[in-house]
């Protein structure tokens, strides 16, 4: 059975300028297994996740943003 879950990622040293940005970290994010969702905010630096955690678990997450570019906290 899946565990849904939704989080809230902080990311560090301001990374997320613009839309783009955001669109670049929500594409990447949903192409993972067990992501709903996934909402960057570059106004308050956080992404917001909606994700099944047996599929991906949170530290995949946190790296796969880092690849991009987008270390969290």
């Amino acid at each position: 059975m899946a565990k849904i879950e939704q989080l809230e990622l902080m990311v560090e040293d301001k990374a997320i300028h613009c839309s783009g940005c955001e669109s670049r970290i929500e594409q990447v994010l949903k192409r993972l297994p067990g992501v709903v969702k996934a909402k960057a905010d570059h106004g308050t630096q956080r992404v917001s996740l909606t994700l099944d955690v047996e599929k991906t678990p949170l530290d995949d997450m946190k790296q796969k943003l880092e690849f991009a570019g987008y270390r969290t906290g």
